[in-house]
């Protein structure tokens, strides 16, 4: 479990430039598809999920305290292309980033 919480430790640190789970595992000194198998032997969620949830809270702050645009946020987030940050913002909050700002005014 130590290397489970190590790695939401980097992904605290490097959740907006580093999106490759590749990257963290290297970080941890561990084999490829490592972290998987221990997220599912402790019963959490996939590393690249652990990953995309931590984008999508910083998102959602940045929606709610900040005036920066959409596009804005999604290029800070390193996502290259505004409509698939809100595809994916949409698919893990459960609406649009326009909407999801609205509804917290």
């Amino acid at each position: 479990m130590e290397i489970l919480e190590k790695f939401k430790d980097l992904i605290d640190k490097h959740f907006i430039d580093k999106h490759d789970i590749a990257f963290y595992e290297k970080e941890l000194g561990v084999k490829p598809k490592y972290l998987s198998k221990l997220s599912k032997k402790h019963n959490a969620s996939p590393p690249c999920q652990i990953l995309l949830q931590k984008q999508i809270d910083h998102s959602k702050y940045l929606l709610e305290h900040t005036k920066k645009t959409v596009k804005e946020i999604s290029y800070e987030m390193n996502f290259s292309d505004p409509y698939y940050f809100s595809k994916i913002f949409k698919s893990k909050a459960g609406m649009s980033p326009t909407k999801y700002r609205k509804s917290k005014e």
